[in-house]
């Protein structure tokens, strides 16, 4: 056996020296990699990392640790605290996997099923002739009513206080579904507000009360919690705010003035409400690779896509969304509540996630989390992000081209309708009571960033008006319908007038002809016109309204569609 003979010991720095120099050249390129990382990160914020504008904690993921994080823009306009670490943002609907992982803990401890019919924890519940299961409720796919839509026909306001009381009382007086449990699958609120209560009720604590003790105590989330009282003081909050018109008191060059606030008053747990960070977060999805909360089975069977009565497949498992992005798979959820906007995006097989939390209404945190989760995973830009290209030659339809796509469509299935308006050389969506410009991509194909990432394609069959536009988001395309617009006359506008006894709402709604339209008469608010669909149906913002006729064809009552809620019925007075 040969043996090396020891280094001479004036050699010894200068080996170190050596191997120091060594380690320095190999480490650059990875620092810069980083610094060119985290600028490119940076540039997609950059629009919102001010003193003037709120903006976006962003986090990312890697191996179970933070690879990047870093805030932009303001938590408080008022009081000029900027956005860190350690902001606490209302992360809206992906709340809804931690009221997921609850209900699979009380399954784990043998104290439910999944399959239970949901009358069992909650009597109060009308028996619609069919079962309606635990797993239906988690699913979006129990045919309940959105208990947020009925809520608001009901005459409640955002800024109005909502209860659990409230909200258990308008479910409890539906005697009707949207469709039967298992046959469609349509998100509902309504589902996780339920489970929420079945926690409560099973585990004899308060939902906020059981999470902490089972979830996020046991992961060190000491910055997340369920909030229930919208009064709550919640330490390190970044309030939140949606745009405004400028206040004539404004000062010059006084930016924040262009924002109110936009905080949520609604008091319900278990469909959201989760207030947390991106540090906290990570300890959640961390336990996902490696569970310290329930068990790997467990988590699986959260992100196992369900299955509806056909055997259809839906992309929707336990308060998770299951998907493809780039071809990898991603399980992911977003949020959106009063100004607050989030997006939680996980790439399993990379062990990579993405997180943006915000605190203003435009903020796009689907498409950001994307962006940010392409440069990170070392991808190139995606085909609508080179489109979006500020470089490339823009695409200008012609008037007559654009004007040929604007009209009202449906969507066949759900009812949904759709506006398309064509105003100053542009085309934009009107939905949610809000404008959302289209991007042309060509004469036929259109780019939506807000409310949330789609693309639209219009489609001519024949004549000459458009029949069709198809919305494909989500990796799902819908196929909408062009409506042919009626004119009714003066004479039949009035017999629509009158009052509608609505009972599973717990009010009237009235219908009055003023200054030549037909008006709902709200004593809040502005007496909104409503617009003319085809013969006896007519839209108001989100809401259609279909009028029926009786055998002596005199109109006897109203039915109300406001998207995940159909075809509620109310009588003429």
């Amino acid at each position: 056996m040969i043996t090396a003979a020891p280094a001479p010991s004036y050699a010894l720095p200068l080996l170190a020296l050596a191997m120091t120099l060594a380690t320095a050249h190999a480490a650059a390129p990875v620092a810069a990699d980083r610094a060119a990382l985290e600028t490119a990160t940076d540039a997609i914020f950059a629009p919102w990392n001010r003193r003037d504008t709120p903006g976006c904690a962003v986090a990312v993921y890697r191996d179970g640790a933070i690879a990047f994080q870093r805030g932009y823009g303001m938590a408080s306009l008022e009081l000029g605290v900027p956005i860190g670490p350690d902001s606490v943002f209302d992360i809206g609907s992906t709340s809804k996997q931690f009221t997921a992982a609850s209900v699979l803990l009380l399954a784990r401890d043998g104290k439910l099923s999944l399959d239970d019919d949901i009358r069992i924890h909650l009597p109060e519940m009308p028996d619609y002739g069919r079962r309606i299961t635990i797993r239906h409720l988690l699913e979006h796919t129990s045919g309940l009513r959105d208990y947020i839509a009925l809520l608001i026909l009901g005459g409640t306001a955002f800024d109005d206080q909502a209860t659990d009381a409230q909200t258990l009382d308008a479910i409890v007086r539906q005697r009707a579904l949207d469709f039967a449990p298992g046959s469609e699958h349509l998100y509902s609120n309504t589902g996780y507000f339920l489970a929420g209560q079945i926690v409560e009720r099973v585990s004899g604590l308060s939902l906020p009360a059981f999470a902490q003790a089972r979830i996020f105590a046991p992961l060190g989330m000491r910055d997340t919690r369920f909030r229930r009282d919208h009064a709550e003081l919640v330490p390190g909050r970044a309030m939140a705010y949606a745009r405004a018109e400028a206040s004539p008191d404004a000062q010059p060059g006084d930016g924040a003035m262009a924002y109110r606030l936009d905080q949520p008053h609604w008091d319900q747990v278990g469909d959201g409400s989760v207030h947390t960070t991106i540090g906290d977060l990570l300890r959640w999805d961390r336990n996902f690779y490696a569970p310290t909360v329930g068990s790997a089975a467990m988590l699986a069977q959260m992100q196992q896509p369900g299955t509806l009565a056909d055997g259809k497949r839906i992309d929707y498992g336990l308060g998770l969304k299951m998907g493809e992005y780039r071809g990898m798979t991603t399980v992911r959820h977003g949020g959106a509540w009063g100004g607050y906007r989030a997006e939680l995006l996980r790439f399993p097989q990379r062990h990579l996630s993405a997180a943006v939390l915000c605190n203003f209404a435009e903020a796009q945190p689907q498409r950001w989390s994307e962006r940010v989760a392409e440069l990170w995973l070392g991808l190139p830009p995606s085909p609508s992000q080179a489109r979006a290209d500020p470089q490339r030659e823009p695409v200008r339809p012609s008037p007559a081209q654009l004007q040929r796509w604007s009209g009202v469509y449906r969507q066949a299935g759900s009812g949904e309708l759709r506006r398309i308006v064509h105003a100053d050389g542009r085309l934009s969506l009107h939905h949610f009571g809000g404008e959302f410009a289209l991007r042309p991509v060509s004469g036929t194909e259109f780019e939506l960033s807000a409310p949330s990432p789609a693309t639209l394609r219009f489609h001519e069959d024949s004549g000459e008006r458009p029949r069709r536009m198809s919305v494909s988001a989500d990796g799902r395309t819908r196929d909408y319908l062009a409506i042919d617009l009626a004119a009714p006359t003066l004479a039949e506008l009035q017999a629509y007038a009158g009052r509608y006894r609505c009972g599973e709402l717990g009010r009237d709604y009235e219908f009055a002809f003023v200054d030549g339209a037909l008006r709902q008469l709200d004593p809040r608010f502005p007496a909104v016109a409503l617009e003319p669909l085809e013969r006896d149906r007519f839209v108001q913002g989100l809401v259609g309204y279909r009028f029926h006729r009786g055998a002596d064809g005199r109109i006897d009552r109203v039915s109300l569609d406001a998207g995940r809620v159909r075809d509620l019925g109310c009588t003429r007075l």
